[in-house]
């Protein structure tokens, strides 16, 4: 793709992975800087990139803006662990992504210990946060990647994260529902999100 069709903000798929981006810089006559879906800057093949025209399919996949870890982690940790933090969420998207090629469905551990290497310095708004980006992130993905059912595992607690994410759901998902993940594996612990019809369809355009 010549940069002609490119310019800093176009909406572009990735020819070659599954996923959206917004162009952030012109880096050259053949590459340019691209923020993922998953919150991520990285430099890409001008070649590699396809320009979002059509209004539908900028909307497609309930493509909601959810902040980047760097964003949420921006006062309580070190320019170190920012980076650290940053990869390892590249890294479980990656996983995902292919995972979700091979299955209809999906578990998803929300519990801090399971998505961070440490909690510390993480005051607890910005532990939610965490948890609610990476649920988003990981819907998004199942619903990308047209799977039936995710379950997400947050735990009983005070029930806030549960809440939060059926908010959420009801909120910015309209084609998908939450239910109850079965007691007999989870205990009042998990959600499931099943995936309907529309957002599938979404997400094929």
């Amino acid at each position: 793709m010549g940069l002609n069709a490119l310019q800093v903000g176009s909406k572009v798929r990735f020819l070659d992975e599954v996923g959206n981006g917004v162009v952030t810089k012109i880096i050259s006559d053949a590459e340019v800087m691209v923020e993922d879906d998953s919150g991520f800057e990285y430099p890409y093949d001008a070649g590699r990139l396809l320009v979002i025209e059509d209004a539908k399919e900028e909307k497609m996949a309930y493509e909601r803006v959810v902040p980047s870890v760097i964003e949420i982690v921006q006062q309580d940790v070190s320019p170190e662990r920012k980076s650290r933090l940053e990869k390892d969420f590249k890294t479980k998207y990656k996983e995902a992504n292919a995972r979700a090629n091979e299955r209809s469905d999906m578990e998803v551990d929300l519990h801090m210990h399971a998505i961070v290497d440490s909690q510390a310095g993480l005051d607890p708004t910005t532990m939610l946060d965490l948890q609610l980006a990476h649920f988003e992130r990981m819907l998004q993905i199942g619903i990308r990647q047209r799977m039936k059912k995710l379950v997400f595992i947050h735990g009983i607690g005070q029930g806030v994260l549960r809440h939060q994410i059926w908010s959420r759901v009801d909120q910015y998902y309209p084609d998908c529902t939450c239910r109850s993940a079965d007691p007999r594996e989870y205990g009042s612990g998990a959600t499931e999100v099943w995936i309907g019809e529309r957002a599938l369809s979404q997400s094929s355009v």
